[in-house]
């Protein structure tokens, strides 16, 4: 009887075993074809609900950035405590769309008028300062962007690089 005992545990150990492995097998079943369906869903091209500014904007991610330079520098002179100073800056701005690139070279005249009022409203003493020159350039990238509003609908520049920054 004592044997009988084993062979019936034997026997509900080998099927809880099958019990377990259709289990697995079918979570994996599960997760391989949930990733499958969140890999066409999000990674495989432009949603079918036609959004051209989603798509567009997930085009523009995969271009390179394109930079315009602002040549010639910048010259602004400051009048401190009574004794003449200067600052001079070279700038680039960053795109990865290029006709926004082609609309600041088009509006370059408006655009340097909007920076040289900019640059010339500003403490010397505080552009002295690493936190006086982030602002600068956020003023800077913001006065851009609304020129480019204004103009085309659209900003469309991603960051103002300062290439050389003196002050004497």
């Amino acid at each position: 009887m004592a044997e009988d005992g084993l062979d019936i545990g034997a026997e509900e150990g080998k099927s809880g075993g099958k019990k377990k492995l259709i289990i697995i097998v079918a979570l994996l079943l599960v997760l391989i074809g949930g990733g499958a369906a969140a890999y066409f869903f999000l990674l495989s091209g432009p949603s079918a609900s036609g959004d051209s500014a989603e798509s567009e904007t997930a085009a523009l991610a995969n271009e390179p950035s394109i930079y315009l330079d602002l040549a010639p520098a910048f010259t602004i002179d400051f009048m401190v405590e009574g004794r003449q100073r200067y600052v001079q800056l070279n700038m680039s701005v960053k795109s990865k769309n290029a006709a926004q690139i082609d609309a600041v070279t088009l509006h370059m005249p408006l655009i340097r008028n909007s920076l040289v009022l900019l640059f010339s409203s500003q403490s010397f003493d505080e552009l002295q300062t690493a936190e006086g020159k982030v602002a600068l350039k956020a003023a800077a990238l913001d006065a851009i962007n609304g020129i480019l509003e204004q103009e085309t609908g659209q900003g469309g520049i991603d960051a103002v690089l300062f290439t050389n920054f003196v002050m004497q």
